[in-house]
């Protein structure tokens, strides 16, 4: 069997760029807007901000 690493994703959302969503729920961003401009799912940025929540 033959294994592959992937260095780059092309699917964004498993490199979340947590002070980004940060920032921009702070100034007022939706969740769909704020998916939509990093090109994550929405889900995606739920969850960042519920782990940053918690710290």
């Amino acid at each position: 069997m033959r294994k592959t690493l992937i260095l780059d994703y092309t699917y964004q959302g498993y490199r979340p760029e947590e002070e980004q969503i940060a920032e921009m729920a702070i100034n007022g961003s939706g969740i769909r807007d704020t998916g939509r401009v990093l090109k994550i799912s929405p889900n995606t940025v739920i969850k960042e901000l519920k782990k940053r929540g918690r710290h």
